[in-house]
């Protein structure tokens, strides 16, 4: 059976991940706990605290469960610097993605999701439940998408920004990286870096980055 690690598993997140890893036949040889705090992993006999991990739980790809673009950041340097190695990327066989896009190492796509042609995600990039992304569309490292988020065609989500549940984001348009976009919001235009926005049609409700 094929394995995996989850590094971090302080995020309830997590039980997403281990989901699509049961319904794609891996195994979760470890879930690394990196902070002293209430862990969402169900296995006991595989958490492992992060002074506590065995050589060879590095020689399987990894992953960093957590909604949160800062803390999957923050999650994925403290284990490459332990040694472990994003190679993969984890997406739901139920998803639908199209042979001409590109999930990169440490990614997640969720179950109901569809990743329409020449479209790529990049590394560590959390995409939640029922997600659709059209065609051509660009999503940077460590961006997250909330759970039936539509991006339109040709649209680009930039580094760390986030985007909320139900949201829409129309063709063509560009959300800059560390940009917030709110849950159920309808995204008409260009959002700047850092910026925080809500509302139908989307309005700038803050603007300081969140990188």
């Amino acid at each position: 059976m094929r394995k995996i690690v989850l590094f971090g598993i302080g995020s309830s997140i997590v039980v997403e991940y281990v989901e699509t890893a049961l319904r794609l036949g891996y195994e979760i040889a470890g879930a690394v706990r990196n902070r002293p705090s209430t862990v969402f992993f169900g296995d006991a006999g595989r958490i492992v605290d992060i002074d506590a991990i065995a050589s060879e739980l590095q020689s399987y790809p990894c992953f960093c469960p957590m909604f949160t673009p800062r803390n999957r950041r923050l999650a994925s340097g403290e284990a490459a610097a332990l040694g472990f190695t994003f190679p993969l990327g984890l997406i739901d066989p139920t998803a639908v993605v199209a042979s001409s896009a590109g999930v990169s190492g440490g990614s997640f796509v969720n179950a109901g999701c569809i990743v329409g042609a020449q479209t790529g995600i990049a590394e560590h990039v959390f995409v939640n439940r029922g997600t659709t992304l059209g065609h051509h569309v660009t999503i940077a490292s460590f961006a997250s998408l909330g759970p039936s988020v539509v991006i339109g065609g040709h649209a680009t989500i930039g580094e760390a920004a986030q985007i909320g549940a139900g949201a829409i984001v129309l063709p063509l348009i560009r959300i800059g990286a560390g940009a917030v976009v709110g849950a159920g919001a309808v995204v008409t235009r260009d959002v700047i870096d850092g910026a925080t926005v809500f509302g139908n049609p989307a309005r700038v409700v803050e603007s300081a980055s969140r990188q």
